[in-house]
């Protein structure tokens, strides 16, 4: 098979941004989606979920007569996303819960969020997640991003450690898989030559 060129170098560096977008529950995409925008990303790591195959042999006197080995099977990813900043929706977005809303002079706005309580948590609620990786080119200039969708995620609410002199950083972890209602696997990637308008 010929080796075909790749239309982006690969040199990948930092996070540029995420979009979460709340699915129907079955996983299914609302037929008016909404996406939100995180463009205060640190970091986002991805390890992947992997049930190992079963081993085993069969031994006669001081013999091994018969062995099988299946193989392991990547059903998913892990990944820990942590946010510079604690924006409330992403909290009820990953985590689940409920946002705290205020009316000020007729507007809406948003003061808060409430953590799930443990019999929600049995219903989590899923979202798609895409997140964009610059690509560097050979002279270090920025030439395009690396996209990640995870098309079926699952989260929880978040961590985030306070101490003097630091910054709190709130920390989610999310588990993606294989979308039910679409069969899609649970990650693909690909080159994009710009950001979406929501992370410009």
């Amino acid at each position: 098979m010929a080796t075909l060129p790749q239309v982006k170098t690969g040199y990948l560096k930092g996070c540029r941004g995420l979009i979460l977008t709340p699915l129907n529950p079955d996983g299914s995409m609302p037929t008016n989606p909404t996406r939100h925008a995180v463009k205060t990303a640190q970091s986002v790591s991805v390890e992947l979920e992997t049930v190992e195959g079963e081993s085993g042999e069969l031994r006669g006197g001081d013999r091994v007569l018969a062995r099988f080995e299946e193989h392991s099977v990547v059903v998913g990813a892990n990944l820990t996303f942590t946010d510079a900043r604690f924006d409330a929706q992403v909290a009820q977005i990953i985590g689940g819960g409920q946002l705290i809303i205020a009316a000020e002079g007729g507007d809406e706005r948003v003061i808060g969020w409430v953590a799930p309580t443990i019999e929600e948590q049995g219903q989590r609620m899923p979202f798609q997640l895409e997140v964009y990786i610059a690509n560097y080119n050979k002279s270090g200039g920025v030439d395009g991003f690396l996209k990640y969708t995870f098309p079926y995620c699952i989260g929880y609410a978040p961590s985030i450690e306070h101490q003097d002199q630091e910054w709190g950083t709130p920390e989610f972890e999310i588990r993606a898989r294989e979308n039910p209602a679409t069969g899609e696997s649970y990650v693909r990637k690909e080159f994009v030559d710009q950001l979406p308008p929501e992370l410009e």
